[in-house]
């Protein structure tokens, strides 16, 4: 839920951020020009819905889903290729941002009182549901993590790989997450599979600069 009262504001606030991806766009992958614009969107994003909100992950995490040519050693055309990629999720993001807010000016988005599930959707809803999937209300993350969950079969295993991942994902949210307390979920992951493990793996490079040994 927004924490800034003038919501006309904050949609203005966005909007002037989508404005400058253009001219990004044209700049060095992942150079100055990016990080500046990244790390104000970000404060903005901080002044609307308040510090360490779901939506400044869900900018953050926006993109890297498929990414990893933040890595020196891909080719310039990949990392042009991927830094296009992520801008254009980044939009998408924002965009989605926007239609969220406006919805509320309009009072067409209720608030509800159920309270929030681990993906961050009303918990009445059910959390293996396509309705997660698809919820703009779930980070990039989130989906990657539902996407493992949603296709396990047995019970026990599924709740297994719930406690894992969502655990996981709730670690490396944290402003500091603890490289120990990661180890022994990243490792389940791996034994639990590889495409699963290769799939949560740009997340985790995406927060390494602030894993605490």
């Amino acid at each position: 839920m927004p924490q800034m009262e003038d919501l006309a504001a904050a949609v203005q606030l966005i909007e002037m951020q989508l404005k400058d991806i253009d001219n990004i766009r044209t700049k060095v992958p992942y150079g100055l020009e990016y990080s500046f614009w990244e790390n104000f969107t970000a404060k903005i994003i901080d002044r609307i819905y308040g510090n360490d909100s779901r939506q400044r992950h869900g900018f953050e995490q926006a993109g890297r889903g498929g990414c990893f040519s933040v890595f020196d050693t891909y080719s310039e055309h990949q990392r042009r290729e991927d830094f296009l990629e992520i801008l254009s999720c980044k939009k998408e993001y924002l965009e989605n941002l926007i239609k969220d807010l406006n919805n509320r000016i309009q009072g067409t988005m209720p608030e509800s009182s159920n309270g929030i599930n681990e993906f961050g959707i009303t918990a009445n809803v059910d959390v293996y549901s396509e309705e997660i999937s698809k919820s703009r209300d779930a980070s990039p993350l989130d989906h990657a993590v539902y996407e493992i969950i949603s296709k396990i079969k047995d019970p026990a295993l599924k709740k297994e790989a719930r406690i894992n991942l969502i655990a996981l994902r709730d670690e490396l949210l944290r402003p500091v997450p603890s490289w120990i307390r990661l180890k022994k979920h990243m490792i389940w992951l791996i034994e639990f599979g590889k495409e699963e493990f290769f799939s949560i793996l740009p997340f985790i490079v995406l927060y390494i600069r602030k894993i605490a040994d």
